[in-house]
């Protein structure tokens, strides 16, 4: 059986049930993966690229990888933060780190997807600003490098965002009042990460957009006229609402 890897932060990862409802988009990607293909999310809350490869969570990816599997990378959302651990660079370190990353599981026979941060639920004056700088360029570049694939979600996922609007956008993300959830009986004012209906959408938006490459992903579960479907996804969707 062949083996999708993500690669990625707290966005992509497997939740534990006391942060439940939040979700990452790794979880619900599972349905868009073909049945005869097994998904190994090794995306970690709080990673960046350099923290992945330090801690050896991206050894322990590559260790069970092997010729004809397949990898989805996305950080950026921790590269840029200010501690010594995670800090890389958006045109040094963190280009070398995705580099490294497309380079050893190339090596292995495993066909590498880069990813572009999703955006933050971030509003100003009613304008959807972008939170994640140099680094989806970055990303961008390296994968022209590398010589792989570069899925941007970081434009799509701010122009959803503008078109769901403030109010609407709340029931995608950790942001919610008092006496909802028995988790956080206090509420959570969180605009990164997800709620289920979030996951559920990135996960959507993410296979519509792979489905639009010239070579279509060998996992994607959609047939021809399901890959148009998705990739005409809009926001009457229930997919996405």
């Amino acid at each position: 059986m062949k083996r999708l890897i993500l690669l990625g932060d707290s966005t992509c990862a497997r939740k534990e049930e006391a942060a439940r409802p939040e979700t990452g988009w790794g979880e619900a990607f599972r349905d868009f993966v073909r049945p005869d293909w097994t998904v190994l999310n090794y995306a970690k809350n709080g990673r960046s690229t350099k923290s992945a490869i330090s801690e050896g969570i991206f050894d322990e990816a590559l260790a069970g990888a092997g010729e004809g599997d397949a990898a989805i990378i996305q950080f950026g959302h921790n590269d840029s933060k200010p501690d010594e651990a995670r800090r890389s660079e958006p045109w040094s370190g963190y280009v070398a780190n995705l580099l490294y990353m497309a380079g050893e599981l190339g090596r292995k026979g495993v066909k590498v997807y880069f990813v572009t941060s999703i955006a933050r639920r971030r509003f100003e004056d009613g304008i959807v600003v972008d939170t994640h700088g140099d680094y989806p360029a970055a990303m961008k570049a390296a994968a022209h490098q590398a010589g792989v694939a570069c899925i941007d979600m970081t434009v799509p996922t701010m122009v959803y965002l503008q078109r769901f609007g403030e109010d609407e956008s709340l029931r995608y993300f950790m942001n919610f009042a008092g006496g909802i959830y028995e988790n956080y009986p206090e509420g959570k004012e969180d605009n990164t990460h997800l709620r289920p209906e979030g996951a559920r959408w990135i996960a959507s938006l993410l296979a519509s957009e792979m489905a639009k490459l010239e070579e279509v992903p060998p996992f994607l579960e959609c047939e021809k006229k399901e890959r148009e479907a998705l990739s005409s996804i809009s926001l009457s969707d229930e997919s996405v609402r």
